[in-house]
């Protein structure tokens, strides 16, 4: 320890060692001597998690026997409580209160809408302010003042954004402080350097004569690097420094830049006025292990600055160079994955296979916060909960997506998608007041499936008219909802009443002693409370605008879970990992852009104006970063891995992994030296399957009596190109559900066009007025508005739909010179025996037309897409209108009211809206054999599926498969079609 009048005292834990471990054993062994010293003792960490950490080795040291711990302070986060008891009693502090994050960015929010020009709106000037409140938290971090900017900036060197980006600074560096005054608080970084300052000042006057040791700070920030400064000269005062290279030589050590990880400690070297060759070995570092120290000068030379690149010539491919570096391989192991989820799932096996070592522990080190969240997840099925130091955002968790959930479902006024997701989230009790919940849920989803024909209370009840079980559930939204939903439909509502009414929203839809519970639960009341503490600060707005400011303020705010995790796995960020150490150190996410991260890009300033200004570099965080990595890299077993494509994009390896195998190729030693482990073929056995058969074309053979007897003339083509979906609907009674909030498809399109020209035919049955385009698209309109009421809908289908009038009004006039308009979507059957079996056809004709003769039929049939050709009727692969104009001829529709006519004309409209409009496809010749054609293949097909060795095969022609397919996927079509080589088409006519 130092004396008075002595230079400054500088210890080191290298690289390789694990810091609170030895930090505590070398501690640990002067309490030998002198007992009572570990409890005189003072000790100042960066973090608090750091304190727990050291406390955890002390305990683990004393084999858990009583002990007396030195104070442990934490330097990031010290308060002033904390600071009283450094200072003595006779010190008193009277500083303003920190402000709060929360309350900071809200501020900036009002501030930045009240100046002239520079306001987008409340979510904008929020965002604005959270990146704004980081940017003037470094400034004050840096103990710099924005007032000074004009002065300091040279403001004719930059782009005129840049001029404008200074204005605005400047403007607020003038407003920001009367804020701030105003409401009687400083910021929380100028009040942190404040109090370092206030401690550093009173150990300058008054030394302390107990032990006072500053560990494992770089003295990044510059009041912390003053009090460091401070320690390292009191009597008994010293810093203990993470990871300071020793072994590099001086060259390279006066040629570091900002990306090096000695950088930072080198600046605080140069602060405390302590030479590297001054610094001094902490207690039970002296012997290192073979494969450590190997180690140690293997990340040297990865590290080593580009300047003196050129001593990798001098390493030469063997002697003992090259055997310490192989040994330094020992125990390492690299893995370049395919992709996230190997990766993931690989680290998983390497964070599982510890636990078989009684003791051992492992840590995962990633930026890569979703790599961290795969890994968590995939341990989960070994039923390990893995303590993540990143948490969750607030947003994310169960309580967090619910109340958003519940403001989505108001702010959408009921929309299906968002009111079901809540109706379904696990925290929504509403069956406390409605028995069998869960099923009426079921029965809500279907009905409101479908195109969205708006969203509303109102709407709701007329789709829940016909389903009397279902009254409880509306009336229950009706109450439940009614308040909030009102309240987002009347514009800009104060925050306050916003707030309010979603949190008794989410307390309706939940009881507060299961919302508010937990971790998560209890992490969101304190946000939510805080916020309303808070709203005065913010302006009138919508609901729209109430959800993103709410959405974007939850994202602030992290939930960790305080208990329940595995005592000896752990998921680590950068930070977190920096005086942590486990016996498997495994650094993940190694490639550029995520370790090392990309350099932040500053809004606020170019690089020549941070210079100008004063602040740091932002290649500092990848000095950071390269020291975060050699910590971890020097551990005693350690795995780096990273996934050759991310997202799909390909990854580039990181700066570090390059550098390892230049160095590795220097010594003569293969890069497939670093032996890949076996986890990777762990991983792979977890997926290997021994023999893979490939997937058969279905064949089911239902029994006789299983087989339909009764089928519509739309799946008779079905029935030949593709049994197997008829088998799928019919016998195994599977439908597809419609899509929720159904987009506008062909499907409804075709819906729409059919409605309207069966409306359009029945109000005009025998002439057409003069403005029958006009009435046409009229009518169109009304069903479109049924569909959905918003007038950018309308105008994308409008032009088409006018194409579609024109071309259909001026062939129905030409049309009616030889047909009456008879019936319309009319239902009709036949019964056909085949087999010794009767079987039952179905039809419900688009359009029946009477000829003048009255003896004559036309069968229409609308379409709204697709081809469809003569020979396809004559030849049975469109067997629908042949077996329509059957059904006609045998007078299948008497009971509709029509009686039977001789069929004439079989035709297809199609009404596309193309250029033309439309287009005929008509059978008008050899109508009779067409029909007896139809007849007989019809009685061929039914006679042949009541064998019961016919299978109901899959596609039996893939040439001919059908163009909309709603079995495709439970038939494994894609399958076996790809594993047998066949390729499929749609065929010309099968729509």
């Amino acid at each position: 320890m130092s004396t008075a009048t002595s230079p400054p005292t500088v210890y080191n834990i290298p690289a390789g060692f694990p810091f609170a471990k030895t930090l505590a054993k070398g501690l640990f062994a002067r309490k030998n001597d002198m007992p009572e010293s570990l409890a005189d003792t003072t000790i100042l960490l960066p973090t608090r998690r750091a304190c727990r950490t050291l406390r955890e080795a002390f305990l683990q040291l004393s084999e858990n026997k009583p002990l007396l711990l030195p104070r442990m302070q934490p330097l990031g986060d010290l308060d002033e409580e904390e600071l009283s008891i450094l200072l003595g009693a006779e010190e008193t502090l009277n500083l303003p209160p920190a402000i709060s994050p929360l309350r900071q960015q809200l501020l900036l929010a009002r501030t930045i809408s009240r100046l002239p020009g520079f306001s987008k709106g409340p979510d904008q000037d929020m965002a604005l302010a959270g990146a704004l409140g980081q940017f003037m938290d470094q400034v004050c971090t840096e103990g710099l003042d924005l007032e000074k900017l004009p002065d300091l900036v040279d403001r004719e060197k930059f782009a005129k954004h840049w001029q404008i980006t200074l204005d605005f600074l400047g403007i607020l560096s003038r407003h920001w402080p009367k804020v701030l005054e105003e409401n009687h608080v400083i910021p929380a970084s100028e009040r942190r350097n404040r109090l370092l300052s206030a401690l550093n000042t009173y150990w300058q006057k008054n030394p302390p004569e107990r032990p006072v040791i500053a560990a494992g700070s770089t003295g990044s920030i510059p009041a912390t690097a003053a009090l460091l400064s401070t320690i390292a000269r009191l009597p008994q005062g010293c810093v203990v420094l993470p990871g300071l290279d020793q072994n590099m030589e001086q060259d390279s050590w006066d040629a570091l830049d900002d990306t090096h990880p000695q950088a930072t400690l080198k600046k605080l070297l140069t602060h405390i006025g302590c030479m590297r060759t001054d610094v001094l070995s902490w207690p039970h570092t002296e012997n290192l292990r073979p494969v450590t120290k190997a180690r140690q000068y293997l990340a040297s030379e990865i590290m080593r600055p580009a300047d003196t690149s050129e001593g990798w010539q001098n390493l030469g491919p063997s002697g003992q160079d090259k055997k310490a570096f192989t040994n330094s391989l020992s125990s390492l192991y690299r893995y370049d994955c395919a992709g996230q989820e190997e990766e993931a799932s690989l680290i998983a096996l390497a964070l599982r296979e510890v636990l078989e070592d009684p003791g051992k522990t492992a840590a995962l080190v990633t930026p890569d916060r979703h790599l961290a969240r795969r890994v968590a997840t995939a341990c989960r099925k070994w039923g390990i909960e893995i303590d993540d130091s990143g948490g969750q955002s607030l947003p994310c968790t169960p309580a967090g997506s619910f109340l958003m959930l519940g403001l989505a479902a108001a702010t959408e006024n009921l929309r299906p998608v968002a009111l079901l997701a809540l109706l379904k989230h696990n925290l929504c009790h509403m069956d406390r007041e409605i028995p069998h919940y869960r099923s009426l849920i079921r029965t809500f989803d279907k009905i409101l499936r479908g195109p969205v024909q708006g969203s509303s209370l109102d709407i709701l009840k007329e789709k829940l008219e016909d389903v009397p079980e279902l009254t409880p559930l509306h009336a229950l939204l009706e109450k439940t909802f009614g308040p909030f939903t009102t309240l987002c439909l009347k514009g800009d509502q104060s925050f306050t009443d916003l707030l309010q009414a979603h949190l008794l929203l989410a307390e309706a839809l939940c009881p507060p002693e299961i919302l508010w519970r937990g971790e998560e639960g209890e992490a969101a009341s304190l946000f939510f409370s805080d916020l309303g503490q808070h709203a005065d600060l913010l302006p009138r707005l919508n609901a729209s605008d109430y959800k993103a400011i709410l959405n974007r303020l939850m994202k602030t705010v992290t939930v960790r879970p305080s208990y329940g995790m595995h005592p000896r796995l752990m998921i680590l960020g950068q930070l977190e990992a920096r005086l942590i150490q486990a016996d498997r150190v495994i650094l993940s996410g190694l490639n550029e852009g995520t370790w090392p991260p990309a350099p932040p890009s500053d809004p606020w300033m170019s690089r020549p104006m941070r210079k100008d200004f004063g602040l740091p570099p932002t290649e500092r965080a990848t000095g950071l970063a390269a020291h975060d990595f050699v910590q971890g890299f020097c551990a005693e077993e350690v795995i780096l891995t990273r996934a050759l494509r991310v997202d799909g994009t390909p990854g580039v390896p990181s700066r570090w992994l390059e550098r390892l195998d230049t160095v590795l190729q220097a010594l003569d030693i293969p890069p497939g030296t670093i032996a890949a482990g076996p986890h990777s073929a762990y991983a792979g056995a977890l997926k290997d399957v021994q023999e893979i058969t490939p997937a058969e074309r279905p064949a089911p053979k239902p029994p006789l009596e299983a087989r339909p007897d009764h089928l519509p003339v739309t799946q008779i083509q079905t029935w030949l190109y593709d049994p197997y979906s008829v088998y799928a609907r019919y016998i195994l009674g599977l439908k597809k559900l419609k899509p929720l909030e159904q987009a506008v498809d062909e499907a409804v399109r075709g819906n729409i066009l059919h409605k309207t020209l069966e409306k359009f035919v029945k109000t005009f049955p025998k002439e057409l007025p003069d403005d029958a385009p006009r009435q046409f698209v009229t009518l169109a309109k009304e069903e479109v508005q049924k569909i959905s009421k918003d007038p950018v809908f309308w105008n994308f289908w409008q032009p088409r739909l006018e194409n579609i009038a024109e071309w259909f009004c001026a062939h129905e006039k030409d049309w009616r010179k030889n047909w009456n308009p008879a019936v319309q979507e009319i239902k009709g059957h036949l019964v056909i025996c085949a087999a010794g079996k009767d079987f039952t056809l179905s039809a419900t004709a688009d359009r029946i037309d009477r000829g003048h003769d009255k003896t004559a039929g036309a069968v229409i049939d609308y379409k709204s897409g697709g081809t469809f050709s003569l020979k396809g009727m004559k030849d049975g692969r469109l067997p629908q209108l042949p077996l329509e104009a059957l059904i006609l001829s045998k007078g299948g529709f008497k009971e509709a009211g029509l009686p039977s006519l001789s069929p004439k004309v079989l035709t297809y409209w199609t009404l596309n809206g193309g250029r033309d409009g439309g287009k005929i496809t008509a059978l008008s010749e050899n109508v009779e054999e067409t029909l007896q054609a139809a007849h007989s293949g019809l009685i061929a097909l039914i006679e042949a599926f009541r064998d019961k060795n016919t299978a109901y095969l899959s596609l039996p022609e893939l040439d001919k498969a059908p163009r909309y397919n709603d079995y495709e996927h439970l038939a494994r079509v894609k399958e076996w079609v790809a594993l047998n080589g066949d390729s499929m088409e749609i065929g010309e006519e099968a729509a």
